[in-house]
């Protein structure tokens, strides 16, 4: 058979080595191992020396190397108990000892609880929790003593307290006999009495405490006379010497008492006495003669306890202007006056002070405002002139005294231009203002002409203007037309010119004596081109169906100028547009040249000069434009 590790270590180190190991000589006869035990060597001494039976000592007895292993006499057993609550275990070796262990419950001392605690077979035995006295022995009450019963500790022998009753002993128990009238409170009525009394505990017996014979009534809220009413011979809602009870007696100062509905009321007042406040307490409170109907005179007239009241003011006060929202009020004794605005002043008998500020306001209510300042507050004003010029109106002053012109500060002047504004604000309109010059030569010698046609210092690009002081050379102006010949000579002798000569107005226009221009175009200037001038051919409004003709603004087509060197040196519009006013060949014939806006090509050429007309001839296509002799 196998050996196992531990008897092999022995068996080569010997017994020097191994604490636990016995010699076999020495073993007890009854050791498995000792001399003639089975699987000994029988010699007395085993060949290992170490055979011995493993027991629970806490040694390691077959040499091992572990202590109380294995199967051990006496270990495994069933122990314990399972009476009552304790639950057996089963024994085990536990520091070289057999103990009983994996007992569920074991036996503790015994309670009352009808369990067996201590697993003696009996439940609650020894009275446990008993024994002691319980309960109370004042007055009816004993005590007991304290015993287990049914797994409950009770007090018995001992006597509680009961309801305190009329018997002059201490039921509850608290000391006191007969306290709180026990049995006793109800109604009691004994022979040959009208009136109940009380039941009450008495010396250990009820006795009937209060009744009372009958007697004639009386107000005290008794049956006195025992007819099943209580004070049924008094009327406490309308007597005032009982009013609502019996202790009321109503007294009114000044007047007369009453009782309404158990309530003490004013029955009347004595004469000039009365009751304002209807408070029966203080009575008729109030002194006061009656007049009758309310006066303005500071009385109380109606003696309702107020002076002057509910009166109806009369129509005397005035409504106008900053009288509105004025009132009349009485003064008292001194009778009606009129209250109104702080606006309006008045003097000391009332009457209203006539205004003196300027302010807007109708003070003096009169229905005009202002008026020591009419007629000229509200009139139109201006400050400085010409372009600088503002305008107002004439209002009042900060101070309210007087008035002023409401216009702003006047401008700066500029320099002065052909616009029919005095632009440089000296009273005096388009003096010496510039106008567009070009300068032109031919076989008379320098000239300068007018870069447009003559118009009006007011014109605009819509409207002609009517002004006639001078005239202007200007782009993007309605030509002046409709004028004579002799008021255009007229208008360019204000702008130290005159009317061109027809050899100024025709070089002017063909610009080239070797090779003159047909028509004013600035380029291809020998060949109609329908549209580039303001002639019949242009449509003046492409809006509307056919063909409009109409005067257009100076220069507004840019390529119908005579071109005399730079942009600046351009003559616009000598072909169309207007008819221009020349110099008269003889007295009353006077030429008209370029044509019209509603002429053909050949009527606005350059050399065209069929038309003339007399002194007095205008139309509305007949303008002109100037020339001088001096540059401008």
């Amino acid at each position: 058979m196998s050996r196992p590790v531990a008897w092999v270590l022995a068996l080569l180190l010997g017994c020097q080595t191994n604490p636990y190991c016995v010699d076999c000589a020495s073993a007890p006869a009854t050791r498995p191992d000792a001399a003639g035990a089975p699987g000994g060597d029988g010699g007395g001494g085993g060949v290992d020396g170490c055979t011995a039976v493993e027991i629970c000592n806490a040694v390691d007895d077959n040499c091992n190397g572990l202590t109380d292993d294995g199967d051990m006499e006496g270990v495994g057993a069933s122990c314990g108990s399972d009476v009552g609550v304790c639950v057996s275990g089963i024994t085990e070796c536990l520091d070289g000892t057999i103990v009983c262990g994996d007992s569920l419950v074991v036996a503790r001392a015994e309670e009352c609880n009808n369990l067996d605690d201590d697993c003696n077979g009996t439940t609650d035995n020894g009275d446990p929790g008993g024994g002691a006295t319980c309960g109370s022995d004042v007055g009816n009450c004993a005590k007991g003593v304290l015993s287990c019963l049914a797994g409950v500790v009770t007090c018995v022998g001992a006597v509680g307290p009961q309801a305190e009753a009329c018997n002059t002993q201490d039921d509850d128990c608290d000391g006191l006999i007969d306290e709180g009238n026990p049995s006793g409170g109800a109604p009691c009525l004994p022979p040959g009495t009208c009136v109940a009394g009380t039941l009450v505990c008495q010396g250990g017996g009820l006795v009937c405490v209060g009744a009372s014979p009958a007697s004639p009534e009386s107000c005290d809220g008794v049956d006195n006379d025992c007819d099943g009413d209580t004070d049924e011979d008094f009327d406490l809602m309308n007597d005032s010497t009982h009013c609502g009870d019996c202790d009321t007696r109503c007294m009114i100062p000044n007047g007369q008492a009453g009782c309404v509905a158990g309530q003490c009321a004013i029955a009347f007042c004595q004469s000039d006495w009365w009751d304002l406040n209807m408070d029966p307490v203080d009575g008729c409170e109030y002194s006061c003669q009656l007049r009758g109907t309310e006066i303005c005179n500071g009385e109380d007239d109606d003696c309702d306890g107020a002076t002057d009241d509910g009166l109806v003011p009369p129509p005397l006060c005035s409504s106008i202007g900053e009288c509105a929202g004025g009132s009349a009020s009485c003064g008292g004794a001194a009778g009606w006056s009129c209250s109104y605005p702080p606006t309006v002043q008045t003097d000391a008998s009332g009457g209203i002070v006539p205004e003196s500020s300027c302010d807007g306001l109708d003070e003096d209510c009169d229905g005009v405002s202002d008026d020591p300042f009419l007629p000229t507050l509200g009139q139109p004003c201006s400050r400085g002139s010409g372009a600088c010029m503002t305008t107002g109106s004439m209002v009042c002053n900060a101070t309210m005294d007087g008035v002023e012109c409401s216009a702003p500060a006047p401008g700066t002047g500029q320099a002065e231009a052909c616009n029919g504004v005095d632009d440089d604000c000296d009273d005096q309109t388009d003096e010496g203002a510039p106008d567009e010059w070009v300068p032109i030569t031919g076989a008379f010698g320098p000239r300068w002409i007018y870069k447009y046609e003559a118009s009006r210092p007011d014109a605009s690009a819509s409207a002609a203007g009517v002004m006639t002081h001078r005239s202007c050379s200007a782009a993007a102006r309605l030509p002046w037309t409709n004028v004579t010949y002799l008021e255009a000579q007229a208008a360019c002798a204000t702008v130290a010119g005159r009317l061109c000569t027809e050899a100024e107005w025709q070089r002017a226009c063909e610009t080239s004596a070797s090779t003159p221009c047909l028509w004013s175009y600035a380029t291809g200037c020998d060949t109609f081109a329908a549209g580039t001038c303001n002639g019949n051919d242009y449509d003046f409004d492409p809006g509307t169906p056919g063909d409009q003709d109409g005067m257009l603004p100076t220069g507004a087509l840019a390529s119908c100028h005579a071109d005399w060197g730079s942009a600046q040196d351009r003559v616009f519009d000598l072909s169309g547009n207007a008819k221009e006013w020349a110099e008269a060949r003889s007295a009353g014939v006077n030429p008209l040249r370029g044509g019209s806006y509603n002429n053909t090509a050949n009527g606005t050429s350059c050399p065209f000069d069929f038309v003339v007309g007399d002194d007095t001839f205008l139309f509305e296509n007949v303008g002109f434009r100037c020339c001088r002799d001096t540059p401008p």
